[in-house]
């Protein structure tokens, strides 16, 4: 009875995944190129690196309290380049008011350094960062690993900023009703 349920509920998404395709939706990889050309952050060496990794981490620990928020103003520099692979902000006001909406549906997050890496301005942060998600009346908890490249200015303050994460694995598949969709639409595939 689920899986026939699920197979409904998918051909009723059809039509709406049909349209949505019609529609272009801009890559945001030339962004991301052009963005890592022209903005130049400080020189970087392993201290430094450790030390945006810690301040990153510590920061994103406090998410979904009203303290993450002013840490988040003190993070990031009033213009910026953001890419967390979901969306994308120029301006720390806009990133501030996504990080807001963010407070008000996630809770219990763990956020851990792994380690971190140089090379040249760049900061190469790899975390793994756990969370509580409510949505659509329910809360899951959701965990993911991820690297962000990032670039600071004289001031220590993020200018730039581009996460790489799978957002299929830590968000997508869990998610209340989507979820179920989303797998058997594009399911994970693991070899033994």
């Amino acid at each position: 009875m689920k899986t026939i349920k699920k197979r409904w509920a998918a051909l009723l998404l059809l039509p709406a995944l049909a349209l949505g395709g019609c529609s272009a939706i801009p890559s945001y990889s030339s962004d991301y190129g052009n963005a890592r050309q022209q903005v130049v952050g400080v020189t970087l060496d392993q201290q430094k690196a450790d030390e945006i990794g810690q301040r990153f981490t510590q920061a994103f620990n406090r998410l979904g309290s009203e303290q993450f928020l002013i840490d988040a103003k003190a993070l990031y520099a009033e213009q910026l380049f953001i890419n967390d692979t979901l969306s994308q902000y120029a301006q720390r006001a806009d990133l501030v008011e996504h990080f807001r909406g963010l407070n008000a549906r996630l809770s219990n997050v763990d956020v851990r350094l792994l380690n971190t890496s140089y090379y040249n301005d760049s900061a190469y942060v790899h975390w793994r960062m756990a969370y509580d998600l409510r949505m659509f009346g329910t809360t899951r908890t959701m965990a993911s690993y991820g690297v962000s490249e990032m670039k600071i200015n004289a001031d220590g303050k993020i200018i730039f900023q581009q996460d790489f994460w799978d957002p299929a694995d830590g968000l997508y598949r869990s998610l209340p009703y989507f979820g179920g969709i989303y797998s058997w639409v594009l399911p994970f595939k693991k070899q033994p």
